[in-house]
């Protein structure tokens, strides 16, 4: 006669899926540094024309703000080509020099999650490959 497999007790498996569920809302919430960020003047939310354009208003906004020394913060949504969304979150303060940049991507083809990148030469709403690791 075989012995029966033992099986995992009943709490085992709770803390299991608890601890997979903990790493699962980790990855999707916003880095430390997103969150406690300071008042930021907000330039609005835009999303990029068919050129992949920021529309002027929105870059004129951050521009001001680092000519001026004060912080402002822009919102760009992209889109997927399946229509995931892509938030992009473009920051100036000014103990910073060039931009901050903190991506919220949605993408279900793609790298999902967040990213936080540092654009230091940035003077206009950079392209984020030219950025690095922040």
């Amino acid at each position: 006669m075989e012995p029966t497999p033992q099986r995992a007790p009943r709490w085992v498996l709770i803390l299991l899926v608890l601890a997979v569920a903990a790493v699962v809302a980790v990855l999707k919430m916003p880095p430390w540094s997103f969150l406690t960020r300071g008042d930021l003047t907000s330039c609005g939310e835009v999303s990029r024309d068919r050129t992949g354009e920021v529309p002027r208003d929105g870059t004129a906004c951050l521009l001001a703000a680092q000519t001026n020394g004060t912080s402002a913060e822009l919102k760009v949504t992209d889109y997927t080509t399946e229509g995931d969304p892509i938030f992009t979150y473009y920051r100036v303060t000014p103990d910073h020099s060039g931009m901050e940049v903190f991506v919220d991507s949605r993408d279900g083809y793609g790298k999902k999650g967040w990213a936080h990148l540092d654009c230091p030469q940035a003077r206009a709403v950079p392209d984020v490959r030219t950025c690095q690791d922040a």
